[in-house]
């Protein structure tokens, strides 16, 4: 026994083998245990001993009578010596300085700078050294752990329990883990039938990506003992993904016998199909192997459009159109094809779609496709979003009969983008009298389903009654929701474990959670401490330390991050500190209930429950907590029935004379203004919101200069729950908001503007600067965010858009956000009925845009103006008159002379 573990530590496999099958069956199971109890010692690097200090040189310090630029001094320039002399020896440099000349300079002698580049490298060589022993220490101890490894799976008796150890989690201890260079040594102490059913084993517990570090000893067995190729998708992944050191890949694929048999997986099993997209080499290899003739281009091709035509994530299907454009397959390759090419033409991808598309006209020039085809091939091309791959396909369809092409071109009438509708009219309109009746008829059938300008004209041109105009939606400020009932405790351990496994992102959650971890702490603390221990987390934090203040459990040690003060925020900061006095509280003396625990779902308190709770600390004798009370201060709606107001001024407690004084004592409103950034060698100048918060606690004040709060704003903090801490000074969350949208650095999600649209106050710049950039946020489930946001404010009471698009102007014209990307979420907004804010909207961006230079969206936006003007409404705009008086039919032409004949100001 002595001798395997010696030999374990030697880490000699052969040696270790050797002694193995010198013992019985019954030897190696009674060995077993003991390596179970058993950890080889691991293997310390050896120290570095650090160099000798080389004896301190008496520096010849050299006055040279020469100008900078003057005569050298092996062969470097005066001024570069007085340089490295300075950094090496300033004493000695400062004490010539004294006797130098005027117009001399002062260098040491070379054999010092040679001897301080010598300490450099000395010192540089100590890390190498240092990095070379840790590195065989970390080579000798996976020897090690490899020798063990080889003596428990020797010793374990059936096949399946190698498996489960193989296959261990990694916990206190490792798992055993074998490598190939282990398996002959396997195979002689197991034999070959063992080896095989290990190996079948190992194949059934493969996975596409755990426990990857196990798939080069299962394929090593499996070519060992003459297994056939696995079929398993996870283990065709795990082929593609393990790395052929010292290999070029197309040569081992081509000489290897499981290649064919893998091959169709590659394209037809989305798991394989991840790990090939994955693996760059891969691509390569296959274009390589295909122009070599080992394998069948036909091959190639057929199974891209496989796969292309499951669909999947871009990253995915990216490597698999690229290996189509690389092989450029001639029409003759795709003649079989055709209907996945079609079907092609709906991919979600564009570039999958465009592809195809010019694939089936490629095949169309070399034999004239059949109508059906070409009808199916227009539906689908009409239906896209993208405009050029439309317009593409509209202008060849100029070439084209039309006759049996109707069903097809009834698609691009009803195209969401009322230009391309437009434009597939243009094509119909002058062919409209050649078509036979039934096309005609099949055209009039259609012309009460659409809608705007299209189907105006198509009745006009069909000689039939017009479309009936949409029934506009009506916008309805709903009151908001009431805060949902208190968490049991089974409910607030999944909503914990919901928000330490996700973030903790929703407002209305996180009040949830504090009201039951104080209802926790004042009832069963025992049943409270069984219940969430289970979803007490392993880290430290937050949550949880108010875990452990309600239930007694003890807390993760605390952990401090060096970066900490990178993410100091104002509204985060004091979200954290309420938490921390409220796990204080929790842990001495709980609260009967929190002052701040909301009565709706937008986060306003009921003045009475918090009038009635500082009546009951002023009987009781206890008194809430500074931030607690903060925070119901902040979230008392804007009107307070005069009745609370009288019985906040009876209370005698510090928090209620507080309360009485808020009630009191009119606010000003906070006042928000918009400063502008000077751009620097790396961004360009922003726009930033600023704050003054008079009148409101300290706690939301933010006193920083706009050049300060830019210089925060390289990291992407946690703002959902921002807009709750003040919900009735929509304003405040802004301007705290607004500067990290300006160069997001990750993604902020999208609930904060769910708050802020649910937010009282008045609009104000930060509120509009705030809504540009989402507008123009170059993620589209944020755009689409802000298209609800905005039809959620349009339908309250007062709202303007008007600052809204003035920013929009000015942001677009400065190129600072993209003016195409605002068209979406305002013309959603539109369609949902928010006609007015649009207009607003549209209407104040139009002056900077047309100032300046025309960009893309230009003539969405002047559409969209023109759809959402309000009967009556006028526009003074001489550069808009200008834009429409080019000749021309370009869009953006035809755009502005339509906007400009409903606004008139000429």
């Amino acid at each position: 026994m002595r001798e395997v573990f010696a030999r374990i530590e030697d880490g000699d496999l052969e040696a270790l083998a050797e002694v193995l099958a010198g013992l019985s069956a019954g030897d190696r199971a009674a060995l077993l245990p003991l390596l179970d109890g058993y950890t080889p010692p691991p293997v310390l690097p050896e120290p570095v001993p650090e160099p000798e200090p080389e004896p301190e040189a008496h520096p010849g310090v050299m006055v040279l009578r020469a100008h900078v630029g003057g005569p050298t001094i092996g062969g470097a320039a005066p001024r570069r010596l007085v340089a490295t002399a300075m950094f090496a020896a300033p004493d000695a440099a400062q004490a010539a300085d004294g006797a130098r000349a005027p117009g001399e300079e002062v260098v040491l002698d070379e054999e010092t700078v040679r001897q301080q580049e010598r300490l450099r490298r000395n010192r540089g060589n100590i890390w190498f050294l240092r990095h070379e022993a840790e590195a065989v220490a970390r080579r000798r101890n996976e020897q090690r752990h490899a020798a063990y490894s080889l003596a428990v799976i020797a010793c374990v008796g059936a096949a399946a329990d190698a498996v489960k150890r193989l296959h261990a989690p990694w916990t206190n201890d490792r798992p055993p883990h074998l490598a190939p260079d282990a398996l002959p040594h396997l195979l002689r102490l197991r034999g070959a039938d063992w080896c095989a059913t290990l190996g079948r084993g190992m194949l059934r517990r493969s996975r596409s990506r755990t426990l990857a570090t196990l798939w080069p000893f299962t394929e090593a067995l499996l070519r060992a003992v003459g297994a056939p190729p696995p079929e398993e998708p996870a283990a065709v992944a795990c082929y593609v993904r393990m790395r052929r050191d010292g290999q070029r890949l197309a040569g081992f694929l081509a000489a290897d016998p499981w290649f064919d048999r893998m091959l169709p997986h590659l394209f037809d099993e989305v798991q394989v199909a991840t790990a090939f997209a994955d693996q760059s080499a891969w691509p390569e290899a296959l274009l390589e192997l295909a122009a070599t003739g080992r394998v069948e281009r036909g091959t190639v091709i057929a199974g891209c459009l496989r796969r292309l035509r499951a669909g999947g994530r871009p990253g995915i299907l990216q490597p698999f159109l690229a290996m189509l454009k690389q092989l450029a397959p001639a029409a003759g390759e795709l003649t079989g094809h055709r209907q996945e090419l079609t079907g092609l033409l709906g991919a979600p991808l564009s570039t999958v779609a465009d592809w195809a598309y010019t694939s089936l006209r490629a095949l169309h020039d070399e034999a004239p496709l059949d109508p059906a085809t070409l009808a199916e091939i227009t539906a689908g091309m009409l239906s896209r979003p993208e405009k050029k791959l439309v317009r593409a396909h509209l202008g060849w369809l100029r070439q084209l009969p039309l006759d049996d092409l109707l069903d097809g071109l009834v698609t691009g009438l009803h195209h969401p983008v009322a230009e391309l509708a437009g434009r597939t009219l243009d094509l119909i309109e002058p062919r409209l009298p050649h078509l036979p009746a039934a096309a005609r008829d099949r055209l009039r059938d259609e012309v009460p389903a659409l809608d705007g300008a299209v189907g105006q004209r198509l009745a006009a041109l069909l000689g039939t009654a017009a479309p009936p105009p949409p029934p506009v939606p009506v916008l309805v400020a709903a009151l908001p929701a009431e805060f949902p009932a208190p968490l049991d405790l089974g409910a607030l351990a999944g909503e914990l474990a919901t928000v330490l496994r996700h973030g903790d992102e929703d407002p209305v959650r996180h009040e949830l959670m504090l009201d039951g971890l104080v209802r926790a702490a004042r009832g069963d603390r025992a049943a409270a401490a069984r219940v969430l221990a289970a979803v007490m987390p392993q880290w430290a934090g937050t949550w949880a330390d108010l875990i452990a203040a309600a239930t007694g459990l003890t807390a993760p040690p605390p952990y401090e991050s060096p970066f900490a003060h990178l993410y100091v925020t104002t509204l985060g900061t004091f979200v954290e500190r309420r938490s921390i006095e409220l796990a204080a509280r929790l842990a001495a003396d709980p609260p009967p209930a929190l002052l701040a625990t909301p009565a709706t779902v937008a986060g306003h308190v009921d003045p009475d429950r918090v009038l009635s709770l500082l009546r009951q600390a002023d009987r009781d004798g206890w008194q809430p907590g500074p931030a607690d009370l903060t925070q119901a201060l902040l979230r008392l709606p804007r009107t307070v029935d005069a009745t609370v107001v009288e019985g906040a001024a009876r209370l005698a407690s510090p928090a209620g004379r507080r309360f009485a004084d808020h009630l009191r004592t009119a606010a000003a409103e906070p006042r928000t203004w918009v400063e502008e950034v000077p751009g620097q060698a790396y961004h360009s100048g922003r726009r930033i919101a600023m704050l003054d918060a008079a009148g409101l606690p300290a706690d939301v004040a933010d006193p920083r200069t706009a050049t300060q709060r830019v210089a925060a704003v390289y990291h992407q903090p946690r703002m959902a729950l921002w807009p709750m801490v003040t919900p009735s000074h929509r304003e405040v969350a802004a301007a705290h908001i607004q500067p990290y949208l300006v160069t997001p650095h990750g993604s902020p999600g999208t609930t904060f503007l769910e708050g802020l649209a649910a937010a009282d106050g008045p609009s104000g710049p930060a509120m509009s600067l705030v809504l540009a950039y989402v507008f123009g946020s170059s993620r589209q489930e944020m755009r689409l965010a802000a298209a609800d946001a905005l039809i959620t404010l349009a339908a309250r009471p007062g709202w303007d858009s008007t600052t809204t698009g003035a920013e929009i102007g000015a942001l677009s014209s400065d190129e600072r956000i993209v003016l195409q990307r605002t068209v979406q979420p305002l013309t959603e907004a539109f369609k949902a009925g928010a006609h007015t804010a649009v207009w607003q909207a549209t209407s104040a961006a139009l002056p900077a845009l047309l100032a300046a230079a025309p960009r893309p969206g230009l003539a969405d936006l002047l559409t969209l103006a023109a759809d959402a003007r309000p009967a009556g409404a006028r526009l003074d705009l001489p550069e808009l008159h200008a834009l429409a008086a080019r000749p021309g039919r370009s869009r953006l032409a035809e755009s502005a002379r339509r906007l400009a004949a409903l606004v008139g100001g000429r």
